[in-house]
């Protein structure tokens, strides 16, 4: 199926910073922060739009010859080169190589069904006692 213009819009932007909600403002779409975020989040499940996006990033890998496996292997030569010479340079680049893996996450957020708000519900089962 056929993107519409505000998807390829949203896609554009998108491409920039990998940023959904940033992007979705920038499209040109009229709305809250927070609307943008969970269209954004909408957006960035539409297979259509996944599938262009992983095509415009494949391609820009492919020009640009530095594709994931291309930055782990000089990432894994500085690490290798600077352990014993400048263990500060060995350790940030295994911290950027940890963080690609999600061995160390910066932010976490939960969200309810569908990327929405996350519902908490407290409910008591003590008995009030009388003194």
């Amino acid at each position: 199926m056929a993107l519409t213009d505000k998807q390829i819009n949203f896609v554009n932007e998108y491409m920039k910073d990998m940023n959904g909600t940033a992007a979705y403002l920038r499209a040109g779409y009229k709305c809250t922060e927070e609307a943008a975020r969970r269209a954004a989040s909408r957006l960035l499940t539409n297979v259509d739009v996944m599938s262009e996006i992983g095509q415009r990033t494949d391609k820009m890998q492919e020009e640009s010859g530095m594709s994931v496996q291309w930055v782990l292997k000089k990432y894994k030569k500085i690490i290798e080169k600077n352990e014993d010479v400048d263990p500060a340079v060995a350790k940030g680049a295994l911290d950027s190589v940890a963080k690609h893996y999600g061995m160390f996450k910066d932010k976490v957020e939960v969200t309810g069904e569908g990327g929405g708000a996350l519902q908490v519900v407290f409910s008591s089962n003590m008995k009030k006692v009388d003194k």
